[in-house]
């Protein structure tokens, strides 16, 4: 009686033990994972104005890291948010191009990562939904002062960056319904360029 006891008493014990050690690493994870909102946070307690260089690239580095751990959800919302555009305008041409370096291949490998796992009547609708948004917008890109302007040299590199990306990560059914996103983009590079 008194050994089956003691199995039920470990038994209950290993069990809750498990129990607990699973909370600590969800918990763990819950705050270790990157969200839009704790990017904002970052750059909002980390103005760039007035700094020297020296102070400036860890700022830059760890914005993004910040944004290369967001998953795709997160980047399209903080995208979408503009929050990140003051922060953006504050950088130097040079910084803009460190930027993008860091944070473009990852940013193009989420895309086409969560493309691939898309059905396609989604990736349709988000293809439609960028076409028409392209359409919008290709006037106001011209005449913005907020609008990031890069050099020739960056929009080529962007540009084989992404088509690189697109045609060695995405699957064939990827490729096939983002081709007249991909022609609408050369058509506005060739006539803007």
């Amino acid at each position: 009686m008194f050994q089956r006891r003691q199995v039920w008493l470990w038994g209950c014990m290993s069990l809750a033990a498990v129990w607990v050690v699973a909370g600590v690493v969800i918990g763990l994870v819950r705050t270790q994972r990157m969200t839009a909102g704790r990017t904002i946070e970052y750059v909002t307690m980390h103005p760039l104005n007035g700094l020297a260089d020296a102070e400036r690239q860890p700022i830059i580095a760890e914005v993004a890291d910040r944004v290369n751990r967001l998953s795709f959800d997160e980047r399209q919302r903080l995208r979408h948010r503009h929050e990140l555009r003051p922060w953006l305008e504050q950088l130097t041409d040079a910084e803009q191009q460190q930027y993008i370096e860091r944070t473009l291949p990852k940013g193009v490998k989420h895309t086409l990562t969560s493309f691939n796992g898309m059905t396609r009547a989604k990736r349709k609708q988000i293809v439609n939904r960028a076409l028409i948004d392209m359409e919008r917008l290709r006037g106001e890109v011209e005449n913005t002062d907020a609008m990031l302007l890069l050099s020739d040299e960056a929009v080529k590199r962007v540009i084989e960056e992404g088509l690189n990306s697109f045609y060695n990560d995405a699957s064939d059914e990827t490729r096939l319904d983002l081709q007249p996103l991909v022609e609408q983009i050369q058509h506005i590079m060739q006539m803007g360029r």
